[in-house]
């Protein structure tokens, strides 16, 4: 069987025991307006990494109860109120009041990482003790949680014979000062198990750096909120910024991921692009950039770093390939395989499996059609429609992994006790007011689509005029409901997001969305995208193929021409895809052979 699953691994490839842990409960409370972080240089803090034009980005402000804990995870600590901010240039609007909310001193950039016992749990128990004013109170300052980065896995540094690592970074406001924060930070990494007598680089429960500091109170009155100062200091003890940030791909990656490429490292020069002799502040974006070049010319045998999504049971999605997500659908009317595995539970489970085979990494299993046209069905039948065949391919296999295709919270919360692992929503959350909560409670990813109106309505929805255009229509959109999945309490880790090709999209929609896949991915931030472009209507018209089944060939050339377009861009990205498929077999092969000419050296 060829699929792709991690677990988490100890400290010699043991697995993760513990399950899914506590999540950010958010809700928008007040706008941080034109807000960006100033630095020591006098230039504006954020770049056009490309055109070297400064440009300041927008933030909105958010509220929250830093880290709500669920009762599969108890802390024995209390809640602590804390604050969230996303950045978001599709979802801040200039002219909007600026917060008046008194904000901390400080606001600092940490890395995040772990290797040993349960690394998901441990990373979100530290930034909760971190921030918790009931945890050894003598040590505490107010501390909020601000954001977190997607999560990375990566082979280990100067120490070989480990575990791989979890990295990820986060974004605090609070009134710590650097040796303060790192006494704090010392604390919660020992009360988390980490022996600092052991190897300097050696396996670790956590490990907390700080990366960049940035001091409010050095402001005036006038530009407080809009700029801060870069702190920099160097003692035996504390090196800010990090010494090695500029060094790591497994740092870099995830700081982008919340401080944005455009951020200006407050020490480090790069040679001028367009002067002779001449060096300019180096962003984020340039340390990443230039890293990865130096890795590809010198070989260089620094880890590389693969983005993750946590699963169920201990495991991890992978995003070291394009993943395939194969379609089960258990229904009578589907466009293209109706009917074809609804005879016999028996029946759909050997295609689950043959499908693996085949290369699946996901299986994705619905009981309802939304096709074009199609009514919405009762819950009831979509239930006994799929639980069956969840139930079913659970007792072959503990491993594989399963969606679940459905727009309703109570077939999620039965095909999840089943065993279902990710939840597929072509709603994006919004046709069930109780699916984005749902999903939070139950602590598994989701897919967010974007659509308009509903399977019987969405083909008259095909003008984006008023959104500048379908690219940008779907772009604000998704945003949109990203941070509705992220106040709900499905963080940013916990997300994928998806286009919706074929859903409210005419035929110029459809291709104009696959051929601007760069632009999509960039303006979204980077997040997995998973692309369903399988048998779809519009390659019917291209083709002149009448029946969905004969689809084939034109879904493998619509899947790698939007890949390739939307792989690296101008920008390195993650390129973390999953494409959703009926012919698994083709389109494994097809990906196969794509990511290989992507990743051979030029």
């Amino acid at each position: 069987m060829n699929f792709i699953v991690g677990k988490i691994q100890g400290s010699k490839a043991t697995s993760l025991k513990g399950k899914a842990t506590a999540f950010l409960r958010r809700t928008i409370h007040d706008n941080r307006g034109n807000d960006v972080i100033g630095t020591s240089f006098p230039v504006p803090l954020y770049t056009n990494a490309r055109s070297r034009n400064y440009s300041y980005q927008p933030r909105v402000r958010c509220k929250t109860n830093a880290f709500e804990t669920t009762q599969k995870l108890s802390l024995g600590i209390s809640k602590s109120n804390g604050s969230l901010m996303k950045m978001s240039t599709m979802t801040a609007h200039k002219g909007e009041e600026r917060s008046k909310q008194k904000r901390r001193c400080y606001q600092v950039f940490l890395s995040v990482g772990s290797n040993q016992g349960d690394s998901f749990l441990n990373i979100v128990k530290g930034i909760k003790l971190l921030c918790d004013p009931s945890f050894l109170t003598s040590s505490y300052r107010s501390t909020d949680f601000v954001r977190s980065s997607f999560l990375y896995l990566t082979k280990p540094m100067y120490v070989m014979d480990q575990a791989l690592f979890w990295n990820g970074a986060v974004e605090l406001d609070t009134d710590h000062h650097p040796t303060s924060l790192l006494h704090r930070l010392k604390l919660v990494e020992e009360y988390l198990g980490r022996n600092f007598e052991q190897i300097r680089n050696g396996p670790r429960p956590l490990d907390l750096d700080i990366l960049l500091y940035y001091d409010r109170n050095s402001c005036d009155e006038q530009s407080r909120g809009s700029f801060s100062t870069s702190l920099t200091m160097e003692t035996s003890d504390l090196v800010i910024p990090h010494c090695h940030l500029q060094e790591r791909e497994f740092v870099l990656a995830p700081l982008i991921d919340i401080a944005g490429r455009g951020l200006i490292h407050p020490k480090v020069m790069i040679a001028s692009t367009s002067i002779p002799e001449k060096f300019d502040c180096a962003t984020l974006g340039d340390l990443l950039d230039n890293l990865i070049v130096s890795k590809a010319n010198d070989d260089a045998d620094e880890p590389s770093t693969k983005r993750l999504i946590p699963l169920p049971r201990g495991r991890f999605l992978l995003f070291d390939q394009t993943l395939i997500m194969g379609i089960l659908n258990i229904t009578p009317d589907s466009f293209s395989d109706g009917g074809k595995w609804t005879d016999s539970v028996d029946r759909a489970v050997a295609r689950a499996m043959e499908m693996v085979d085949e290369g699946a990494t996901i299986v994705d299993i619905g009981g309802e059609s939304t096709r074009p046209g199609a009514a919405e069905i009762c819950i009831e039948e979509q239930i006994e429609r799929t639980i069956p065949v969840i139930e079913a391919i659970r007792k072959r296999s503990k491993e594989i992994i399963l969606s679940i295709d459905t727009r309703h919270a109570y077939v999620v919360k039965a095909a999840v006790e089943a065993g279902a692992d990710i939840v597929n929503d072509v709603s994006g959350g919004t046709h069930d007011p109780e699916m984005l909560s749902t999903v939070a409670d139950l602590q598994v990813p989701i897919v967010l689509m974007h659509m308009r109106g509903n399977p019987e309505s969405m083909q008259s929805l095909t003008n984006y005029d008023d959104q500048g255009g379908v690219v940008d229509g779907v772009i604000k959109a998704l945003l949109e409901r990203s941070e509705a999945a992220e106040e709900a309490g499905i963080p940013r880790w916990m997300q994928m997001l998806d286009p919706g090709i074929g859903f409210a999209k005419d035929m110029e929609g459809n291709l104009s969305l696959l051929k601007n896949y760069t632009n999509l991915r960039t303006k979204l931030g980077d997040f997995p995208l998973l692309l369903g472009t399988s048998r779809k209507g519009f390659i019917g018209k291209l083709s002149g193929e009448i029946e969905a089944e004969e689809r084939d060939f034109g879904t493998v050339g619509s899947c790698v021409a939007a890949l390739c377009l939307g792989m690296n861009g101008k920008e390195n990205s993650f390129g973390c895809n999953i494409l959703r498929v009926h012919n698994v077999k083709g389109s494994k092969q097809a990906t196969v052979v794509m990511d290989a000419i992507i990743g051979a050296p030029s």
